[in-house]
């Protein structure tokens, strides 16, 4: 079942609702050109008694961008608002005494999401808080980093010039995969899937999303006030999220935290799908021991 809801920012977002109404929510946020499609083979690996929960952001999947007419500009902290109201209207609404109105909501996220998710976990307050985070090749603030605001900055601009397209090719054959070798090879389907997925994206969205991931105002939450049960899960053959960012990340986050790798590029889902299964597998078990601590 689709929704949508209207944050006080003035965002319309879509949502795409799976599992049991009554249940602990569960929230699924996206990547770059992704969309909740993102997530279709993923949500079946949750227990049916959960609420699952995918997000569109804004100009992504059926979540309209705001209008030319409205001078703001997609941002890291507008995501992050919009993922709390969504949150909390969630909560509000789900029946008196279930677990979806007494239970800490679980994020998980892929790359931009697993970022935005991490803003919305360190930023939780006491009376709503997280009690899990299960993040895919996640991404940090890159602004202060010189070469990570250069590629950011070129890609809207390459979107700009010429067409959402040339992003989505540059996804589908560089940048999500792996070069092709006699060992391992990334099938042409999955590719295409990417390449698709990106092509569907507003350009403009697409393009202010790029240069809202570097902006001087997107700077690194507070990792240690993350105390919920942490998974991240990284692909080997990674490269905008190597195995090396999440280990790093998980040095920084305040909570008990565990490390997957699975055999991918970024694009961890649609390559590695049982390996993925295995580290959700991993962090529900951590999430369920923690839960009577709560």
């Amino acid at each position: 079942m689709s929704s949508f809801i209207d944050t006080p920012l003035g965002y319309k977002i879509h949502y795409k609702l799976s599992g049991n109404p009554s249940g602990q929510l569960v929230i699924l946020t996206h990547g770059l050109g992704g969309s909740t499609a993102t997530f279709d083979s993923f949500v079946p690996l949750l227990p049916e008694r959960f609420h699952a929960v995918s997000v569109d952001f804004p100009g992504f999947g059926k979540s309209p961008r705001p209008s030319a007419a409205d001078a703001r500009r997609i941002s890291i902290a507008d995501h992050v608002a919009n993922l709390h109201h969504l949150v909390a209207s969630l909560q509000a609404a789900a029946p008196a005494g279930s677990a979806g109105a007494r239970m800490p909501v679980l994020l998980v996220g892929h790359s931009l999401g697993a970022v935005i998710n991490l803003h919305a976990a360190a930023a939780a307050a006491a009376s709503s808080p997280v009690g899990g985070l299960f993040l895919l090749g996640p991404g940090r603030a890159g602004g202060r980093i010189p070469a990570a605001r250069a590629a950011m900055v070129d890609l809207a601009a390459l979107v700009r010039t010429q067409g959402i397209a040339a992003a989505a090719t540059k996804a589908a054959e560089v940048t999500n995969f792996y070069a092709d070798t006699p060992e391992r090879t990334v099938p042409v389907a999955l590719r295409q899937t990417v390449y698709d997925a990106v092509a569907a994206s507003d350009p403009e969205a697409y393009a202010q999303t790029c240069e809202a991931m570097v902006a001087d105002d997107h700077v690194d939450p507070a990792y240690g006030a993350i105390t919920c049960p942490v998974v991240f899960v990284a692909g080997d053959k990674d490269m905008i999220s190597p195995v090396s960012r999440s280990e790093d990340l998980a040095k920084l986050v305040g909570g008990p935290v565990e490390v997957q790798v699975v055999r991918s590029g970024h694009q961890l889902i649609l390559e590695d799908l049982e390996g993925v299964k295995l580290a959700l597998s991993i962090f529900l078990s951590r999430v369920e021991k923690a839960e009577p601590e709560a």
